[in-house]
């Protein structure tokens, strides 16, 4: 009996006792708005037929997220002009104009604004995802961490793991780590580091981008040459922002660690996608691959600076195998 009175006791005490907080390790970041400005034109021609065709999947309804994000992110209206300074809790998506090339006969100065980035990465971002088996069934949570210095050294983290119910079923922890700089064309990471824990144990991964020699070098000892502006895994989906979309493909080489990709991205046009922040004007740039390949959907949010708010992967038989959701964005220039 004293047995079972001293565990009732413990229970109550355990379960009326106050909630304390965990500290916050990471940077406290205001939300990203959005103001009403020209968008980018992107016109482009019909995505190549050699894309692999997969079934269309009716997208669930989704409930926008109660967070204080501006309305304007969400449904854009006409703002008056001001000219008072913006302030660090207020951050507009910054839109220009694509320039326009002359494939005939381009100029020194359109050469120049084809690499100047239309959409310049902020100092400071965090964006959360809601990852999906298939298209419904939540199984985690992927947050991004990017951080780019006065140096013009950035880092990027991605930490991602099972949530909820998938979590009692089967542990999945990932770490990713880009480091490098950022240069007038955009990031060029030197190192990606990849640490996988699920319930078989513990995986890394490492890939070092040598620009000198020339060279990508893998934890194995494996070496391949280092194409020019090679990304890796994470970096590229940031990557892609800074180059132009008016193109109708862009090819990039990509490494996940263990090897090195070459990938084709098909940028197709302006559509509307749902998330967890609402309906969002987004381009989407789809990856092209044969019969019994993996495939490659992204989604830029046009009126989030064009970072990634919407990424879906196709296993080799077509099917969509997994989604990630945009949930939140926090940015800060300052």
């Amino acid at each position: 009996m004293l047995a079972i009175v001293l565990s009732l006791t413990a229970h109550t005490a355990i379960l009326f006792a106050p909630i304390g907080k965990l500290p916050q390790t990471e940077k406290s970041l205001p939300l990203l708005t959005a103001k009403l400005e020209p968008l980018p034109k992107v016109d482009t021609e019909p995505i190549p037929e050699k894309i692999t065709a997969h079934a269309p999947v009716k997208t669930p309804e989704l409930k926008p997220k109660q967070t204080p994000v501006s309305t304007s992110a969400i449904q854009p209206v006409a703002l008056p002009e001001s000219n008072g300074k913006q302030s660090a809790e207020n951050i507009e998506a910054t839109r220009t104009e694509a320039p326009t090339m002359n494939p005939a006969q381009p100029s020194a100065m359109e050469m120049v604004k084809e690499h100047k980035p239309a959409h310049p990465l902020p100092k400071y971002a965090q964006l959360t995802f809601i990852a999906y088996k298939g298209t419904d069934f939540q199984i985690g949570e992927a947050r991004h961490f990017l951080e780019i210095d006065a140096g013009k050294t950035y880092k990027l983290k991605v930490d991602m793991n099972t949530t909820g119910l998938a979590s009692v079923f089967k542990t999945f922890e990932l770490k990713q780590q880009s480091t490098g700089v950022m240069t007038a064309l955009g990031l060029q990471p030197n190192e990606y580091i990849e640490t996988k824990n699920t319930s078989k144990g513990k995986e890394t991964f490492e890939a070092k981008f040598d620009r000198e020699e020339k060279t990508l070098s893998f934890l194995n000892g494996a070496r391949v040459p280092l194409p020019d502006h090679a990304q890796d895994i994470i970096s590229f989906l940031y990557q892609l922002s800074q180059r132009p979309l008016d193109k109708g493909t862009i090819v990039m080489h990509i490494s996940n660690g263990r090897k090195l990709e070459r990938y084709e991205l098909a940028v197709g046009k302006e559509e509307i996608t749902k998330t967890h922040l609402g309906e969002l004007r987004a381009v989407p740039l789809r990856k092209v691959h044969g019969q019994g390949e993996e495939g490659l959907d992204i989604w830029l949010g046009m009126e989030y600076r064009m970072l990634p708010v919407k990424i879906r992967q196709i296993d080799r038989d077509g099917q969509i195998a997994g989604e990630m959701l945009i949930s939140e964005i926090r940015v800060s220039d300052e």
